[in-house]
């Protein structure tokens, strides 16, 4: 299950489905970059990786919930997984349209915000996809 050999994921975090597991590794690289910017006082670096961590979790989102349906995720626990989703993309997106007029403010501040929702995200709601991915793949 962890021969998968990720930069940046940690194992815990692998839940088996390897698209799901891949974008979950994109994820984490992201906010890596994002923790380890410094000096930009432009905003330039945080606006570009922002952007891409906005693109790869509105793509993630999207195959994440697809793949809860294919494995049979229902009822409140979907819904709520689901609305979680779209809580985090109205955050990253009010992040986006504050820094068009005041810029990102520092990273350092950033960093841990995003980190946090992220990996808020991953434990709360994600991890308990982790049996039911694999026992959909027992199945096949």
């Amino acid at each position: 299950m962890f021969s998968q050999n990720f930069r940046f994921l940690p194992a815990p975090f692998v839940l088996g489905d390897q698209l799901l597991d891949s974008q979950h590794e994109g994820l984490f690289e992201c906010l890596d970059a994002l923790k380890k910017l410094s000096d930009d006082v432009s905003g330039y670096k945080c606006n570009e990786i922002m952007s891409e961590l906005t693109g790869k979790m509105a793509q993630h989102f999207d195959y994440e919930e697809a793949l809860m349906k294919k494995i049979g995720l229902q009822g409140e626990l979907f819904e709520q997984h689901v609305a979680a989703h779209t809580e985090i993309m109205n955050e990253m997106s009010l992040i986006h349209l504050t820094s068009i007029s005041d810029g990102y403010g520092a990273a350092e501040f950033l960093a841990p915000k995003v980190s946090g929702w992220v990996l808020q995200h991953m434990m709360k709601f994600d991890l308990l996809l982790k049996p039911l991915i694999e026992d959909a793949q027992q199945r096949r």
